[in-house]
């Protein structure tokens, strides 16, 4: 892994956290592939082929605020072409109806270097689940 794609990598993913303070949709979605494959913590299971801004525009207008978007723990492997990362990150934030959300998702994404630019070409988001009663695990500390 050479150290540039390292930092394209981290400043592709710092570019989106502050597109979602800002409620930008179109820059928070600039970096995914056309061919996104996408499994996002919400349903439905597998979404290909969407306008991700126009998605991204959807769940930020469900926020009153900015959404908070830490990234913890990240790990970037990166060869030539392709990398990966996976990482702790998370969602913050005041929703229309009053709702305060506070909640950790873990995430990974697949890239793939196209001209010289990283798209992201998968990302996985999920939550864990408490096994004794099958309800996922929004809250904790970590």
């Amino acid at each position: 892994m050479t150290p540039d794609s390292e930092r394209q990598i981290r400043d592709l993913l710092a570019a989106r956290t502050r597109a979602f303070g800002r409620r930008d949709a179109a820059t928070a979605a600039s970096d995914y592939d056309d061919g996104l494959v996408l499994y996002d913590a919400v349903g439905p299971f597998v979404r290909r082929g969407e306008d991700q801004a126009d998605r991204l525009e959807r769940w930020i207008a469900s926020y009153r605020t900015g959404i908070g978007h830490e990234i913890r723990d990240l790990e970037i492997t990166a060869g030539t072409d392709l990398a990966f990362c996976h990482f702790l990150v998370r969602i913050s934030g005041t929703m229309r109806d009053g709702t305060e959300v506070g909640m950790w998702v873990r995430a990974t994404c697949c890239l793939r270097r196209v001209d010289d630019a990283w798209t992201i070409v998968h990302e996985h988001a999920s939550v864990p689940f408490d096994a004794d009663t099958g309800q996922a695990v929004l809250r904790g500390e970590l």
